[in-house]
This record gives C-alpha cells, structure tokens and sequence, in this order.
C-alpha cells in the first residue's frame, strides 16, 4: 500500500546502505535553491519503522536540502508494505542512476554487498522464494534437493542471481565472487581493509588474496601495512603465500603460519614492484 503524506523531517532516518556519497556544499545548496524556486517535484520513498519513525528509501539529498530550507515537512511516498529486498532494489536503482558503482568507495561497496548477502542468507532460512533464491525441498533421507529439479540447477540459479547483482552494481560476476570472499572475514578486519583499501594503501586484488588466510595472518599483515607504516604488500609474494597456506592447509595437522613466512610478502614502499603478466 502506497500514501503520499507530509512526513517530519525529524521523523525520518536514513537507509541502512546511505552513504557519505550525499550532496555537501554547493551542491546541497543548488538543490535546496531549485526546491525554494519550483518546489518539490517528486516525493522521497519512505517506509514505517519502529518507533514511529520513517526509513528513507529515496530522496537522502531532498531531506537534506528540505532541512537546509528550514523546513520541518516533506512529501513522501509512504510504502507501507515494502519488504528488504523490495527496498534494496528501489536505493540501488536511485543511487545508481545517480552515480555508479564505481563512484562509491569500498567501504561503501562492501557494506552494500553485505546487505545483500545477508537478505539472500535471511530469505533461504525463512524458506522464501524470490528472484534471489530457489525454493527447497526435504527429501526422505533428510538432503536438501530443489523442487523440480537437482542441485546443478540450484547452483544454476544462485549463479544467474549474483550475475543479477552484479549486472545493477556494473561489475563483473568475477569481481562480485572477490568481494563475497572479502566479507566471510570476521567483521573488525573486514572494516580495517575497507580502510586500507579507501586510503589506497592496500589495491583490491591484495585485500582479495588476503581474504583467502586464516583470521590470524590477515591481522598480521593489516598491522604492518597503512599510513604509519614504510611497508607495502608484493601482491606476487602474497600469491605464493596464499599457495603455501593452501597446502599447509591439506596436511593432518595444519600449522599456522609463520611470522617469518608472512613477513617475507612485505616490502618497502619505495620498492618498484613488476606487474604480474596477466594470462592470455
């Protein structure tokens, strides 16, 4: 259901994947001047919270610009029944058609596949069939199977879902497995290579092969790398040692890995590092 009513602006909070992306500065006060001149042309999306509050889907840099004005109210599209997923496609489609994926940086990447993620891991549990998931079934000897039809055509499926993700967010189905990998890591090193990838100190590639360690050595390296630090990472040297920890990895009693080992994928920054040929 679906009403067009004056919201408080002080009743509103932002979407949980609303970035720092929103206008600041001049281009804040454009917009609050076209809205002073024409006024308001489209309502914001919004849907009912908790509290009785309003989650803003649609429209951050109106509210903005509305608040800039001095106005207590705005016009907005009440969605009543809007579900997450429903609510993630309609900020996708508005923040994309805004910027690319691309223009976001990988803090903002990262917690938008997150969000994803953590829909399609929701809507399996609960059993749900959408365009993210395929409907399952218990057989007899209690192994999951998909109706209709074998577990090659639920891989199938979930394949067709992420290429779906990653055709809205413009990137490769490749890159979007990358980023996948990235967030299975334990929440504080995620944040911290989001960091380092912001700040450029690490390129996407090493936080990639990184995600590939144990929890331990990641947390080793991330300490030794940034800003307050005169090393970088050889991202050759890192292929070798993700090779090595695989290998370790198949032994019967696998050990970690040395601080030694580790060590040795740091260089100094000032290392002039030789691309790795890419294969034809």
């Amino acid at each position: 259901m679906s009403e067009i009513k004056e919201v408080r602006i002080g009743d509103l909070i932002p979407f949980q994947l609303q970035s720092s992306q929103t206008y600041h500065g001049e281009r804040l006060e454009q917009l609050a001047s076209s809205i002073n001149n024409v006024g308001l042309m489209t309502p914001i999306i919004v849907r009912p919270v908790e509290g009785g509050k309003y989650e803003i889907i649609c429209g951050h840099n109106r509210t903005n610009a509305m608040g800039e004005l001095g106005r207590d109210t705005i016009s907005a599209d009440v969605r009543e029944d809007l579900s997450d997923d429903e609510a993630l496609g309609l900020f996708y489609d508005s923040n994309l058609n805004q910027q690319s994926f691309s223009d976001w940086n990988y803090s903002q990447k990262i917690k938008a596949i997150q969000y994803t993620e953590s829909l399609i891991k929701k809507n399996s549990q609960q059993g749900k069939r959408s365009d993210l998931l395929e409907k399952k079934d218990t057989t007899t000897d209690g192994e999951t199977s998909v109706q209709g039809g074998h577990k090659s055509e639920e891989k199938s499926r979930r394949n067709t879902t992420r290429d779906r993700m990653a055709r809205r967010m413009g990137i490769a189905t490749a890159t979007l497995s990358k980023y996948r990998s990235i967030i299975k890591l334990p929440d504080d090193l995620i944040e911290v290579l989001a960091q380092l990838l912001d700040e450029k100190e690490i390129t996407f590639e090493a936080a990639y092969r990184m995600s590939g360690l144990k929890p331990h050595a990641v947390e080793w390296l991330v300490k030794h790398v940034g800003r307050s630090s005169s090393m970088k990472i050889d991202l050759a040297k890192l292929k070798e040692l993700c090779a090595l920890s695989k290998e370790i990895n198949k032994q019967d009693s696998p050990r970690q890995l040395s601080h030694d080992e580790l060590k040795n994928v740091l260089v100094p920054k000032d290392t002039k590092i030789k691309p790795i040929p890419r294969k034809e």
